[in-house]
């Protein structure tokens, strides 16, 4: 039986298919992968600003607690006795430490060790140095708050200088520095 002219119009020769339809699969495949990577790595990056945020507030955290331990210190001293320039407290005519030098926080002989580490790396450390005193009559002094002014007695001024970690080894370092005043 012989073939009708419309059955040989429909029907396609074996060796006419080139694969278009799986090369341009492939191509919208490798876009769609291109894309999923690019994502992939902001949100990785997006991920380590996260936790960078983290070890820097966990870092200063640690070293406010530092520097509140440091004046719960400077609260309960009887006297000065206990300034002579070693141990993290400094007197009145000590040189300070440098407190970006790294031996001013490795040896415990420049800085006392905060009793709190707050989970970060290392415990925050801090040292007070006898700052100055100043004359109770020589001016207006406001000491605890807005307009309360005590006026009367000398103040000695000490400065503290505190340092907190945060979690890791390679992580945030905060450095704080305060006034704090007392009368005795």
């Amino acid at each position: 039986m012989k073939p009708t002219s419309r059955e040989s119009t429909n029907m396609r020769p074996l060796n006419r298919e080139r694969g278009a339809v799986l090369v341009v699969s492939l191509i919208m495949l490798l876009i769609v992968t291109l894309i999923a990577v690019s994502s992939m790595q902001g949100t990785v990056m997006e991920e380590k600003m996260a936790g960078n945020t983290r070890d820097r507030n966990l870092a200063f955290q640690t070293a406010e607690s530092a520097l509140r331990e440091a004046e719960r210190y400077v609260e309960g001293l009887a006297s000065m006795g206990s300034f002579s320039g070693s141990g993290g407290l400094y007197g009145l005519t000590d040189s300070e430490p440098d407190y970006q030098a790294s031996t001013t926080w490795g040896d415990t002989a420049n800085h006392v060790v905060a009793s709190d580490p707050h989970a970060s790396y290392a415990a925050p450390r801090y040292f007070i140095k006898h700052y100055t005193l100043v004359d109770g009559t020589g001016g207006a002094l406001n000491m605890s708050g807005y307009g309360d002014n005590k006026g009367t007695g000398d103040v000695t001024v000490f400065k503290v200088t505190t340092r907190g970690t945060g979690a890791s080894a390679e992580s945030a370092e905060v450095i704080l520095r305060s006034y704090y005043g007392r009368t005795f």
